[in-house]
């Protein structure tokens, strides 16, 4: 069977397939990209929740402190200041605190000690804030192995403290308190963890957020603490197991986070693996940056859920998609069956058959009642039709007895006129006896009332004949200014001179076209008598005839006379159709003059137009091929 591509039932469906299409590519398109955003936004929300935990975690860390050093605080008061007794008293206490990880050391410094060592005092002051001069916590880098040694009072979790500057979290208190001697007595306590090594801190951290799970043989997610640019404590393993603790963070995260002091969140490569990571800087209580706390979660878990998410996703769409397109084609080519009822029955109506109709429709939609609607309108086409197939015998009937008359009446009426105006001038001339000059002037008032009614029996004449078909029509050529232009200029000289009218006649006596020469004389009759009579006393007129470019001839009559509207010009060459110039002279005429023109100028194969402006004037313009 061969498919005509241009039926509506191909374009139809294929349109409809192809926005099918373009419908589920553009919304799978759509869930992807918002699916890997709302995954994404959710990652990175998910990390900025993590590292809240983080950071929540090390909060719980200075409270455990605190708490320590409260209690000291209450010993002290009640041992008056007696450090070694209160070192003592603690100790079994201290120790079962270090156990457990919450405190790696404990400083017990009278401030009449540390003031007299002036290095000592800035390294003891550098542990307060300026706005709280008497307790706070925070973060710290120091050599505390050095810093240790000037203490007289402490208390170590490890006999051994590591080299070089290591990161504390820390708590610290200042004391005042009466001794029994009555004077003031201050002490100052420090009690803090290193983070330097301290792997059951991230451990603990990673437990809590990530549970400590694998996916593909990698944590899910990582912890760590830097010093600098250093991991001292992370949950990172290295191909062989172990920690990754020394190891450098990249280039570009030190730069951002530790440089610049702005939170690091995105992606990054930790050793070998992508993670989502946010580092963020660790200051001390001056607002120095110190370290970073990193928390990262596996990049290829993330891409493997959002994948999986997209596939159920599209799957879903393109499922959904199918059975909504099947549905959809089976009412589209049931539509189309009613549609082509409605066309096949128009078809057969405009090939004659008016009895023809679409058969009735008991859905009861839209397309039901158009079929109903089309029926009715069937129905009465018919009568119409038959209606006006009756009045056009009768009103083709009454034109031709119109036009009968017409043509009867306005030859009769023409010869009549003739013998009229012949007889008036023959009393001018003195055939019956001289005349006065009162009588003659009462006979130049007839004659020219005379002559109008020619006029307008000529004009009724021409519209007989046109009407009719009868116009005779021979074309030859002819000279436009001695066979057309000069008689009739001769015929109208005593117009002109009455109304001063200058006639500039631009026409060669060469010039020559192939025409009617009784035709063209009709048309230049009118078109110059309506210049007389619209042009203004003492003004000019026009003609002009020239072949242009274009293989056609142009002629013109121009006049300077008052502008026509130009809502009326197209009217113009209407029948009946006069132009009102508001004075008693501009509503003379029948109104056929130019329809007359314009029907002799369409016998020629040409056509007439009008221009006319204040500034320029009014041209009648007609172009005849030749």
């Amino acid at each position: 069977m061969k498919i005509n591509k241009n039926s509506i039932k191909f374009r139809f469906l294929g349109n409809l397939i192809i926005v099918f299409v373009f419908l589920t590519l553009l919304i799978s398109i759509l869930q992807i990209f918002l699916i890997n955003n709302l995954i994404i936004k959710a990652s990175n929300e998910r990390i900025k929740l993590n590292i809240r935990s983080g950071w929540y975690y090390f909060e719980e860390k200075k409270r455990k402190l605190e708490i320590i050093l409260d209690f000291l605080q209450h010993h002290i008061l009640l041992q008056q200041g007696n450090i070694e007794t209160i070192l003592m008293d603690t100790q079994n206490l201290l120790s079962k605190y270090a156990e457990n990880k919450d405190i790696d050391y404990l400083w017990v410094i009278p401030t009449d000690i540390y003031k007299s060592d002036e290095s000592t005092f800035k390294e003891i002051d550098s542990f307060f804030s300026k706005e709280n001069p008497e307790n706070a916590s925070g973060y710290i880098k120091k050599d505390f192995k050095k810093l240790n040694e000037k203490i007289p009072f402490s208390f170590q979790s490890s006999k051994d403290i590591p080299e070089g500057e290591l990161i504390s979290i820390y708590s610290n208190k200042r004391i005042i308190f009466g001794n029994n001697n009555g004077h003031n007595k201050e002490i100052i306590l420090i009690a803090g963890s290193w983070l330097d090594g301290a792997n059951y801190f991230v451990d603990q951290i990673q437990n809590l957020v990530f549970e400590d799970r694998f996916y593909k043989g990698r944590r899910v997610g990582t912890v760590t603490i830097f010093n600098g640019s250093k991991r001292i404590a992370t949950t990172v393993l290295l191909p062989d197991g172990q920690r990754a603790v020394g190891t450098q963070v990249s280039e570009e995260v030190r730069e951002q986070t530790l440089v610049k002091g702005i939170p690091w969140i995105g992606r990054a490569k930790v050793l070998d693996d992508w993670y989502l990571t946010c580092y963020e800087p660790i200051r001390d209580i001056r607002g120095n940056i110190i370290g970073m706390l990193y928390m990262g979660e596996l990049e290829a878990l993330t891409k493997d859920t959002r994948t999986f998410v997209v596939l159920i996703t599209v799957a879903v769409i393109l499922f959904t998609m199918s059975i909504a397109l099947v549905i959809r084609l089976k009412q589209t080519t049931q539509l189309l069956k009613r549609i082509y009822k409605l066309s096949n029955s128009a078809n057969e109506f405009a090939n004659g058959n008016y009895s023809v109709r679409a058969g009735k429709d008991t859905i009861g939609d839209e397309i039901s009642e158009l079929i109903a609607v089309f029926n009715s309108m069937l129905e009465t086409i018919e009568k119409d039709r038959e209606q006006l197939i009756q009045q056009q015998e009768l009103i083709e009937e009454a034109n031709a007895n119109y036009l009968d008359m017409l043509g009867f009446v306005t030859h009769e009426l023409r010869n009549s006129l003739g013998s009229a105006i012949f007889n008036i001038a023959s009393l001018k001339e003195g055939a019956f006896g001289e005349i006065s000059s009162e009588v003659k002037e009462g006979l130049d008032i007839v004659e020219d009332s005379l002559k109008y009614l020619m006029e307008i029996t000529n004009n009724y004449l021409q519209l007989s004949r046109l009407e009719q078909g009868d116009l005779y029509f021979e074309k030859r050529e002819v000279n436009l200014l001695n066979d057309v232009i000069n008689p009739i200029l001769n015929e109208l000289s005593k117009l002109l001179k009455s109304k001063k009218i200058n006639v500039v006649n631009e026409v060669k006596e060469e010039f020559t076209m192939p025409a009617d020469i009784n035709l063209m004389r009709v048309v230049y009759e009118n078109l110059l008598g309506n210049a007389i009579k619209y042009g203004k006393e003492g003004g000019n007129i026009k003609i002009s005839a020239t072949r242009t470019e274009s293989g056609k001839i142009q002629l013109v009559v121009w006049n300077d006379g008052s502008p026509i509207e130009p809502q009326i010009i197209t009217s113009l060459f209407h029948r009946f159709r006069r132009y009102d110039t508001k004075t008693p002279e501009g509503k003379k005429g029948a109104g056929l003059g130019l329809f007359i023109v314009r029907r002799i100028i369409e016998l020629h194969g040409g056509e007439i137009n009008i221009q006319s402006t204040p500034e320029s004037g009014t041209s009648f313009i007609i172009t005849i091929p030749f």
